[in-house]
């Protein structure tokens, strides 16, 4: 898609807390680490094992959200540590968000659980 967005004001997120985004309103994922920049976000991979999650990263400075800039977008976010590092490599600069598969920044909400 390489969308393009603005920076986005970052609307008061907490870890554990629900989002929903225009793209998938009924599929809403969990808050699981956050900075002042980005926030990574699962849900459940549908009709998956237990343990199997699919991730979005918020970045508020580019006003988009996607997966990272990486083969088969695969990254291990089966711990809120994982996601953690994720957090810290994206900090960084040592990974970013994919410039295909990237969507600009679509919150519905955010619910407290």
């Amino acid at each position: 898609m390489n969308a393009k967005g603005s920076p986005t004001t970052p609307i008061p997120l907490d870890a554990g807390d629900r989002v929903r985004f225009g793209l998938e309103p009924r599929r809403p994922y969990t808050v699981r680490a956050l900075s002042e920049h980005f926030v990574v976000c699962t849900r459940p991979r549908g009709f998956a094992t237990q343990g199997e999650f699919v991730y979005t990263v918020i970045d508020w400075r580019n006003g988009i959200r996607g997966p990272l800039n990486v083969i088969g977008h695969s990254c291990d976010v089966s711990t809120d540590g994982r996601c953690r590092d994720l957090l810290d490599d994206l900090e960084t600069g040592r990974r970013e968000i994919s410039h295909r598969n990237r969507v600009q920044l679509d919150i519905l909400d955010g619910d407290k659980p």
